[in-house]
């Protein structure tokens, strides 16, 4: 862990002992986002933007229980194709935010 990683994380520790996050605003609301969802500025996500990693990631939820109740082989097939190929673009999608946050 980096030094000034370390550092923030030690004060934010210190602070939560000291009790200066308790009694905040809205502290126990549901956060506005889905558990899994990458962190969205609360510009885009008032402005109705929705990440391609979730995007995708919902979308492969959908496909797998299309999968379950189908029962056409050749059906299947074919949704198992998108399922791999939706899987992948999900993945790419992925180690492009990685190489974004790394790069600044």
């Amino acid at each position: 862990m980096l030094f000034f990683e370390r550092l923030a994380l030690e004060r934010i520790e210190r602070a939560m002992e000291e009790g200066a996050f308790d009694d905040l605003p809205h502290a126990g609301e549901r956060l506005p986002f889905e558990p899994g969802d990458p962190v969205v500025p609360k510009s885009l996500r008032e402005s109705g933007y929705t990440p391609p990693v979730v995007v995708l990631a919902r979308k492969l939820e959908a496909l797998r229980a299309t999968l379950s109740a189908e029962t056409d082989r050749t059906k299947r097939r074919a949704i198992l194709a998108e399922i791999a190929e939706t899987d992948m673009r999900r993945r790419v999608e992925i180690e492009r935010a990685v190489r974004d946050a790394r790069h600044g």
